[in-house]
């Protein structure tokens, strides 16, 4: 007789378990940002500086007063004078260009009365554009220009006398003339003519804010109008006159 075997006993391993590990899981912090740190301000930052280079090509013809102080006229626009090489609305509004890109690169706003030759622009609405802006400072840029082909030099006209509509602008003119005058013979090595006062320049006497006019050199003379149409001599007077600005503002703050 045949007796069946016993039934195998199931031993199956008991499950792994799955509980999640008693660790910390670690994040990467990332640092905070650093905050940039404000650039410190160009020595003429909060300045406003009218430019006004001087004449322009144009066909009109008025009169206008000299002064709001007064009925006498004079012309409203004037050619400027002519060298071998240059006229001097050009030469002025080079200078002027250049002299723009380095007060605005000192942090200085800068307003120019005509960006182009051709501009029609009377001596007084030369000064009401500084007037309206509320600018700091206005620098009329010109050349010279005289019968005798012999004088040469930089000189800084100032405002003065009876006729101006803001007497308070003389005394910070004058000592922006003087740092200014300079300045720049320093930096060219012209001959320092100094400062002149005028009493007939409508430009002066209707402007409300300090100003004064720069004689770069003489057209007439054929060496020094050479020199002031070199672009490396340009950028002299350019130093020069912001160095001036520079020096005026630590005086007068």
């Amino acid at each position: 007789t045949g007796c069946s075997a016993a039934p195998q006993a199931s031993s199956s391993a008991p499950a792994a378990s799955s509980a999640p590990a008693d660790e910390a899981v670690s994040s990467v912090v990332e640092p905070e940002p650093q905050p940039v740190p404000e650039p410190e301000p160009g020595p003429l930052a909060g300045m406003i500086v009218c430019l006004d280079p001087g004449h322009g090509i144009t066909d009109a013809h008025a009169q206008e007063p000299i002064s709001p102080l007064s009925d006498e006229t004079k012309a409203a626009y004037v050619s400027g004078a002519s060298g071998e090489q240059i006229t001097e609305e050009a030469l002025n509004l080079q200078v002027a260009l250049g002299l723009r890109d380095k007060l605005l690169a000192l942090d200085a706003q800068v307003i120019l009365t005509r960006e182009t030759n051709e501009a029609t622009v009377s001596n007084i609405e030369r000064a009401q554009i500084a007037n309206e802006a509320g600018a700091t400072c206005c620098i009329r840029i010109h050349a010279d220009g005289i019968d005798d082909r012999s004088v040469h030099g930089v000189s800084v006209l100032i405002p003065a006398g009876e006729l101006l509509g803001t007497p308070s602008i003389v005394q910070p003119s004058r000592t922006l003339g003087q740092l200014m005058v300079d300045a720049v013979a320093a930096q060219t090595d012209a001959k320092n003519r100094g400062l002149t006062e005028r009493r007939d320049l409508t430009g002066f006497n209707w402007s409300e804010v300090p100003c004064v006019l720069l004689e770069m050199g003489f057209l007439s003379n054929p060496d020094e109008e050479s020199r002031m149409i070199d672009p490396a001599y340009q950028q002299q007077i350019i130093e020069g006159v912001a160095q001036a600005l520079i020096q005026w503002r630590a005086k007068t703050s």
